[in-house]
């Protein structure tokens, strides 16, 4: 009989509605993740080393050793007395190129125009403590770019985080339904057929095997050629043959 169409969804529900609960159940998580948590800002500002006529390694190589004293030393106290806390810069990071004299100054902070105005003053903090030693250094020190107030923010991003949270509660409903289909597929143990094994016995039958009852002997012969010598009153019983005395 086939199957009707009420028939088919149920089963399906049933087989599935696992998996399709948890997908939701992480689609709605993730959602929830990315509307609840507090959004973050980034905001970069550029600083330019710039050394003496026909010297650019010199400007690279003091980018570089500028861009590792950003957040300690005088220009952390420089840019901490501008901004009035130096709570700030702990979520300002640098980077430099090998290849460049460009300092990359990050800041992350939860509102965007603070997160702009801590970042512009650890660059202009740099750019005043980089040029308080040219005499020594022989280099210049200038913003190349300021920091903008970010548009939006980095973090969370609720369409990313609700994919996520769908593709790990789809994941979670996958295994879940393929070790449930492996419980419920696993074959139950054979029978035990194996036939009981004879007592032990002596004689010929331990040697041919037992024969069949006594009652199911073949018939008797009274004389037997047989490799080439006479026998008389032979009985063949099972697979045992007796001779009672020997005619020569």
């Amino acid at each position: 009989m086939k199957p009707t169409s009420a028939q088919m969804l149920r089963h399906l529900v049933r087989r599935f509605g696992l998996l399709v609960l948890l997908t939701l159940l992480g689609a709605i998580a993730g959602g929830a993740y990315g509307a609840l948590k507090t959004p973050t800002y980034v905001a970069q500002a550029y600083v330019v080393v710039t050394g003496q006529p026909g010297e650019p390694a010199t400007a690279v190589n003091f980018a570089q050793a500028f861009g590792r004293i950003v957040t300690t030393g005088p220009v952390a106290d420089k840019a901490a007395a501008a901004l009035g806390s130096s709570e700030d810069l702990k979520q300002v990071t640098t980077s430099t190129s090998p290849d460049t004299p460009v300092i990359e100054i990050t800041a992350t902070g939860t509102a965007a125009r603070h997160t702009a105005a801590v970042a512009n003053a650890v660059a202009q903090a740099l750019v005043d403590v980089g040029n308080g030693r040219t005499n020594q250094t022989r280099v210049t020190l200038s913003v190349l770019a300021p920091a903008s107030v970010p548009a939006a923010p980095s973090a969370p991003k609720p369409p990313l985080e609700l994919a996520v949270g769908a593709a790990a509660g789809l994941l979670l409903g996958g295994l879940t339904v393929l070790a449930g289909v492996g419980r419920s597929s696993t074959p139950e143990p054979a029978p035990d057929r194996r036939i009981p094994m004879p007592p032990a016995m002596s004689g010929p039958a331990a040697m041919y095997g037992p024969g069949p009852a006594a009652t199911h002997a073949l018939p008797y012969y009274p004389q037997t050629q047989f490799y080439g010598e006479t026998h008389t009153g032979e009985r063949i019983v099972g697979r045992a043959v007796v001779l009672p005395r020997e005619v020569r």
